[in-house]
């Protein structure tokens, strides 16, 4: 009897890459008028955090249809944030 061996690419890196489309990632960047996908300085509400710079990405999508008054959960670089949370942010 011949053994079979099946990879299960344990191996491989893991990646944090967004589950969201490009296109449905820039209507709803659109709608919220925000830079979703692009590189940013993002400075928080209260001054609580220090500003952080990288892709703005959304963590998860937001219902349909679009509400822009719902909070969008957001990450740039491992950190994770509310859309209410950003005071401002700056293209780089």
């Amino acid at each position: 009897m011949e053994e079979e061996q099946t990879n299960l690419n344990f191996d491989l890196d893991y990646s944090t890459a967004p589950t969201v489309v490009p296109e449905l990632r820039d209507e709803i960047a659109r709608a919220w008028g925000l830079p979703l996908g692009q590189r940013v300085e993002v400075c928080f509400v209260g001054s609580q955090r220090a500003a952080v710079t990288g892709v703005l990405e959304l963590r998860s999508t937001p219902d349909f249809p679009w509400n822009p008054k719902q909070t969008l959960r957001l990450h740039i670089r491992g950190l994770e944030f509310s859309s209410r949370e950003i005071e401002r942010w700056t293209l780089l």
